[in-house]
């Protein structure tokens, strides 16, 4: 009795999208041949006790040899292909082996990587009025494009661009040369539905570079088309230049993840998957355990050096292993809380998240509680504000961005509280009215805008805070509206957990002292506009050079130098050039008063 030979689509990556008719099949296996590491292993579980063989180092003659013989048995043969088998899934060569020894077969169809990119990017494919036209197809390889298919042809539709990513810069340049503008939205999006799927926005322009930075070369699907952008603001969540910073009372710092175990490494990597800008410190034993693009390997035996790099790297440490290594190795680092990063522990199997160390300034309060989100674990805090529900006055100055100016009296300050002695605080009515108006032991003395004044009227103690100081760096399109950039540059600022209430000086180039959009804007803020020649904007040396400034303006930067220079010396950049669309860059510098 002959058996069964199924070809199957695994779906995009994650298990749970493979189809219900897909994981029956699997599950009636008795042989399941599967397309390497293409294939999510996790998918296999479906397949209970069958028999399970990668192909990726199998010839078509390998095989259909495997696969003919197992029929010949009565087995149950599922030929599991990546996506949908349909689309680049090399399965016509297959069908037509099988046809020639006169094997029957069927075909399940399953969830291409193109449609879980549009899922990611949550746009529409075909939307009215932009585009009504989705062509799916490759740039030219080891396997040519037939007459007719060039891409240079492909001058208008939503372009999804298979086994691409690696010929960005040619493609980007054959399609602009053809005729679609430098400007058209690009967004690359690595192993769509995959834990560690990532997203990189750009334009034809700079998809490449941007691509480059955040090192994808492989298994990523290229979307190209206004559809990406039909109007609407955009998250940079995923953008080169986004590595630090709050958003909506979360982390989103620049995190190192370390964890020393395979089971470890499987938290760790879920954990990434969930923060922007996280990297994976891990063994070299290990490499092969995490993706190449989170991945950070040190020697074996090379923990202390490593996690003494990421102390001063990056902004916080979360470490997936045993509070005790992690405390002994920072014990020789700890300095302040001011500079220390955020330090996070959390155990093999999530359960819980420790905020260890700079839980309100370095944010590990917060990041404990985005781990254990991700996890769903329990955040453990031990903070006593937090323990109370009080906010925590360093806390309230990381958050609405003011200094402390005698931070040596915070601890004084902070107890008096936490003793329910009185205590007058001056500040923003709405700050006053959101954390401390329930409380007995707190007078209010009335509303202030930059500077709060904390005082123990017992002793006399008084603590100081001041509103940081802040320049903004415009760059814009000709002709943009004043409500339109606002909107832009709003977007901007809130990704990065500022607002307009946090600029004190607006800076561009002098080419745009007369664009109206930028002038009104100005205006209906109250806040002064300084402009800059392009003489002196070149003059500052800068983090990265505007390709779109130098060909149309003859400027190396706009946003980020102007910000630079209004804010004179001592400026700390904030963020540098941050897009919104093709429109819009803006960039954020700290006054800091000498």
């Amino acid at each position: 009795m002959s058996g069964k030979i199924t070809f199957v689509g695994a779906g995009p990556g994650a298990a749970d999208l493979i189809t219900v008719r897909g994981a029956k099949i699997l599950a009636e296996a008795d042989l399941v041949i599967y397309a390497g590491s293409l294939v999510n292993e996790a998918i296999l579980s479906y397949a209970g006790n069958a028999e399970c063989v990668s192909s990726g180092d199998m010839n078509i003659n390998e095989i259909i040899e495997l696969m003919s013989k197992a029929w010949e048995a009565g087995k149950n043969v599922v030929r599991l292909h990546t996506g949908d088998p349909s689309i680049y899934g090399a399965v016509g060569e297959q069908f037509r082996e099988l046809e020639k020894l006169n094997i029957p077969f069927e075909v399940v169809p399953g969830v291409s990587s193109a449609l879980a990119a549009a899922a990611a990017l949550k746009i529409e494919f075909t939307e009215p009025e932009i585009s009504q036209r989705v062509i799916f197809t490759r740039v030219a390889g080891r396997t040519p494009l037939p007459d007719g298919e060039r891409i240079e042809d492909l001058t208008s539709g939503t372009l999804c661009m298979f086994l691409s990513v690696s010929a960005l810069d040619k493609l980007s340049a054959d399609l602009i040369r053809a005729g679609r503008r430098a400007s058209t939205p690009v967004a690359v999006v690595y192993r769509a539905s995959w834990p560690d799927e990532e997203i990189v926005y750009g334009t034809l322009e700079n998809i490449g570079q941007k691509v480059a930075l955040h090192g994808v070369k492989r298994q990523a699907m290229v979307v190209i088309g206004d559809v990406l952008d039909p109007g609407k603001t955009r998250s940079k969540l995923y953008d080169a230049e986004f590595v630090h910073g709050y958003r909506n009372d979360r982390f989103y710092g620049k995190c190192a993840i370390f964890a020393l175990t395979p089971k470890g490494i499987g938290k760790a990597t879920q954990i990434a998957s969930g923060l922007a800008g996280s990297v994976i410190f891990t063994p070299e034993k290990f490499t092969s355990l995490v993706p190449e693009l989170r991945r950070m390997v040190y020697p074996d035996g090379g923990f202390s050096a490593a996690f003494a790099r990421a102390w001063k790297e990056f902004d916080a440490i979360i470490a997936v292993t045993a509070s005790g290594i992690v405390v002994r190795h920072a014990a020789g680092l700890v300095n302040a809380k001011k500079v220390d990063p955020a330090v996070v522990v959390c155990d093999e199997n999530g359960d819980y998240a420790i905020s260890l160390l700079s839980g309100h300034i370095g944010g590990a309060n917060r990041l404990a509680r985005a781990v254990a989100a991700i996890t769903g674990g329990k955040p453990v805090i031990t903070t006593a504000s937090d323990c109370r529900g009080i906010m925590a006055l360093d806390e309230l100055a990381a958050k609405y961005h003011y200094r402390i100016v005698n931070p040596d009296k915070l601890t004084e300050i902070a107890q008096a509280i936490l003793e329910n002695k009185l205590v007058s605080l001056k500040m923003p009515e709405e700050l006053f009215a959101r954390y401390y108006s329930g409380m007995d032991n707190v007078e209010y003395l009335g509303d202030s805008k930059d500077v709060i004044e904390v005082k123990i009227n017992a002793s006399g103690v008084l603590l100081k805070m001041v509103k940081r100081r802040f320049a903004l760096g415009i760059g814009c399109r000709r002709g943009i509206a004043g409500a339109d950039l606002k909107a832009e540059v709003g977007n901007i600022l809130q990704s990065h957990s500022y607002s307009w209430n946090d600029i004190n000086l607006i800076a561009s180039a002098e080419l745009k002292k007369d664009e109206p959009g930028l002038l009104a804007l100005a205006e209906e803020l109250g806040t002064p506009v300084k402009f800059f020649s392009g003489e002196e904007l070149n003059s500052i040396q800068v983090n990265g050079v505007s390709h779109a400034a130098q060909e149309h303006l003859g400027i190396n930067s706009v946003s980020e130098a102007a910000a630079l220079l209004a804010a004179g010396n001592g400026a700390k950049l904030i963020f540098g050039k941050t897009a919104s669309g093709s429109t819009v860059t803006a960039a954020l510098v700290e006054i800091v008063e000498e």
